[in-house]
């Protein structure tokens, strides 16, 4: 099992987590518009920001969300999201990324479920049909209260590497469904997740221990049974995620393997 961190605090602070632990580091800062209008500057910028372990590292990139919807009725709006999301795709073919995140970004009771996935599939296909093989599309849920569009939207682009990231803390906090059926309904779909906890009030992204989900059970699970599926620890206080890090050592649980 992969294992990779989110960056949501400076790479000054996060770099040393990555080597100390030997984790991958999934790039959240590429995900801002303010960034993605300065884009060659702001990858140059970054690339000298970790230099320490850029090239032996695995990256994952967290790709623009902010006000994008892939499933919009509007076409004006859809060449902006696809715009930005091609931004975010070039980011991840500049840093050497393995894989990029996408949000879902659906809205529940805003469009019926048929528009919705009759304009999210066209965009989708049309952004994935030049798309390398050899980084992998991760859609994330985010508000969604089940599984069906994110289900559908998959298995109808039906691409190699278009898949689910399941994020489990915002299950947690906005679906009606446990994630044990969320699991069940997506099955071999996910091929990446974002671990953090809450206490299913709001989407809080706290350490592994902070909150109501027994997660150490959840990536036994997913260490047992899904092993082409990495995992990305999306915490946001630095020592929440250097806890949670522990734990996953107490536990026995396999680190990452620098990159050849």
């Amino acid at each position: 099992m992969e294992i990779y961190i989110s960056q949501l605090d400076e790479s000054k602070k996060v770099v040393p987590i990555v080597k100390e632990y030997n984790v991958g580091l999934e790039v959240v800062q590429f995900a801002s518009p303010y960034i993605l209008d300065n884009l060659e500057e702001c990858i140059s910028s970054y690339k000298n920001e970790i230099k320490e372990i850029l090239g032996s590292t695995s990256l994952s990139i967290h790709g623009p969300y902010a006000d994008l919807i892939p499933g919009t009725r509007d076409k004006m709006i859809a060449k902006v999201a696809k715009e930005r999301f091609e931004q975010g795709y070039k980011v991840a073919k500049e840093l050497g990324a393995k894989k990029i995140v996408y949000h879902n970004s659906y809205t529940p009771k805003t469009y019926t479920n048929i528009e919705w996935m009759n304009n999210s599939i066209k965009f989708w296909k049309d952004f994935t049909k030049d798309k390398l093989e050899d980084i992998e599309i991760h859609i994330e849920n985010t508000l969604e209260d089940d599984y069906e569009l994110i289900k559908n939207l998959v298995e109808e682009i039906n691409h190699p590497n278009f898949s689910i990231c399941l994020d489990i803390g915002h299950i947690n906090a906005y679906s009606y469904l446990t994630l044990e059926q969320w699991m069940s309904g997506l099955g071999d779909k996910i091929k990446h997740m974002h671990i953090h906890n809450n206490y299913g009030e709001k989407d809080t992204h706290s350490g592994i221990q902070n909150g109501n989900m027994n997660i150490i059970e959840l990536l036994n699970y997913v260490k047992e049974n899904m092993e082409n599926t990495s995992i990305s620890l999306e915490i946001v206080d630095i020592n929440q995620l250097k806890e949670s890090l522990e734990l996953l050592r107490e536990y026995n649980f396999r680190l990452f393997q620098e990159i050849k």
